[in-house]
């Protein structure tokens, strides 16, 4: 009876193998594509990555051309996707000059084909940000058995961004009504700004001024100088009026390029820099009245102020002026190097080697009935010393003024804007970031000494009085923020 209950048992195991074979076999195709599925979809990604930011790093070249981002983008997809080429596409031998390039079709895919199964969209997407979109047909095994298609499409997108402004003086006023207004103005004679570059060929090293209305020299001979290969002038609108007076004899003097000035400039959009968060410790403003005072990060709710005479000293950090801005009658300066280090100031001890850099944020406001939005002012008197000192923690920011919510239609005074910083004549500032202040009319007055400021980024500049304002550029301290933002 065993036996005969063997001889029914017979070939059972085959069955079991063969079946098992088969579930194996289909496990194994499915680890298969989707790990192919994964690894297409990974080198994709890493693919989109590498060409946003190769094209983004082309966004503040001098001249910035569609063409030359783009074909730096598609040019780093061809190194990183296999089997791709440009032939028969319309970056064949160049891409166009348009700001997208391959818009999906009925498909929702790009429509440049690279071949090998990749399609691509490139698009500048703003003055500092570089998007672009690539698609995979990926081929599968397992779904055709099943009756699905043997291919499966694989989507992958990324944003750069750079907003590493290559001018020394950024001014971005751009309002139909005032088109061709003097975003940049001398008043006074023999009053301007002595522009000073670190040297080099390179024109997106070495600062400038740019303006998205008009440039006007003001009086002075020169009222505009160049020193070290420091750069242009570019205007989107220049008016026939400012342009006269640009290229008048010896009004202008050591650009790098030749008259007619200014340059054709291209639009240039907010930057938007982040703002750094202040710590949450809060003071009720800080007056300095005489000798030296430390002052400590944080949110100041009152003015900071320091009289003639007296010493303030910033710890490194961020700190945020809420009400009535600053007034500097004194020396406002940030730690130098040889007074480290330094123990029992504001609760903590700054070490040798710290980074010493601040970041000064002024919170404008308008007075209630005025249109002029000139509550809140950062001022430098005459008799003032100013030195703050950068840091990358803060994107080489040392004084930002916050776009006031509201102020296109609050802060009506032409040309609009707030009007937060004044630095009266005779003062002696050497600000080695930027003074950032993308919303505010910024008036300075020749400084009695100091380097000046490193970069100015603002609404208008008025340069007042009859000294001269030192620009000193440094293309290693800009504002900046680079890379992916998605």
């Amino acid at each position: 009876m065993h036996a005969a209950w063997l001889r029914k048992q017979s070939g059972q195991a085959v069955v079991i193998v063969a079946v098992a074979v088969l579930v194996l076999a289909g496990i194994l195709a499915l680890a298969l594509d989707g790990g192919g599925i994964y690894l297409d979809k990974r080198q994709l990604q890493n693919a989109a990555d590498s060409a946003a930011l190769a094209g983004a790093e082309l966004l503040m070249a001098v001249p910035a051309t569609y063409p030359s981002i783009h074909n730096q983008a598609v040019g780093n997809l061809l190194k990183n996707l296999p089997g791709t080429s440009i032939a028969g596409t319309v970056c064949s031998p160049s891409c166009p000059n348009l700001k997208t390039i391959g818009l999906p079709g009925m498909s929702g895919i790009g429509s440049i084909g690279l071949g090998a199964g990749y399609f691509v969209e490139m698009s500048v997407t703003s003055s500092y940000t570089y998007q672009v979109s690539v698609w995979h047909t990926h081929p599968v095994a397992v779904a055709p058995i099943h009756g699905f298609q043997s291919t499966v499409t694989l989507a992958a997108r990324a944003t750069a961004q750079n907003a590493n402004l290559p001018y020394a003086v950024v001014l971005l006023q751009d309002k139909p009504a005032y088109a061709t207004f003097s975003n940049f103005n001398v008043n006074g004679t023999p009053g301007g700004i002595s522009l000073q570059g670190p040297g080099g060929t390179n024109l997106s090293d070495h600062g400038g001024i740019f303006s998205n209305a008009s440039i006007a020299p003001g009086n002075g001979t020169p009222s505009i100088s160049f020193t070290g290969n420091a750069g242009d002038l570019w205007a989107v609108d220049e008016s026939n009026t400012d342009r006269a007076a640009l290229n008048a004899p010896n009004a202008v003097q050591g650009q790098q390029t030749s008259s007619p000035i200014p340059l054709a400039g291209s639009h240039l959009d907010f930057p938007n820099y982040p703002e750094p968060p202040p710590p949450a410790v809060s003071y009720n403003g800080k007056t300095v009245v005489n000798g030296t005072s430390y002052l400590c990060p944080g949110q100041y709710t009152n003015a900071i102020s320091v009289q003639n005479g007296a010493i303030g000293i910033l710890l490194p950090g961020v700190y945020q002026i809420q009400a009535n801005g600053a007034n500097i009658q004194g020396t406002l300066r940030t730690l130098t190097p040889d007074e480290l280090p330094l123990v029992g100031q504001c609760a903590t001890t700054v070490p040798v080697g710290a980074d010493l850099g601040v970041i000064v944020e002024v919170r404008p406001d308008n007075t209630a009935g005025t249109t002029t939005c000139n509550k809140h002012i950062f001022s430098a008197t005459a008799t003032s010393t100013l030195t703050l000192t950068p840091s990358p923690r803060y994107f080489n920011i040392s004084l930002y003024i916050e776009p006031m919510p509201g102020w296109q239609t609050t802060c009506t005074a032409a040309p609009l804007g707030t009007n937060v910083v004044r630095f009266a004549g005779g003062a002696c500032y050497s600000i080695g970031g930027a003074i950032y202040g993308p919303a505010d009319n910024m008036v300075l007055t020749g400084s009695g000494c100091g380097t000046g400021v490193g970069q100015i980024v603002a609404w208008t500049l008025l340069i007042n009085g009859n000294g001269t304002v030192n620009e000193t550029f440094d293309p290693t301290k800009l504002p900046y923020m680079k890379g992916l933002t998605q």
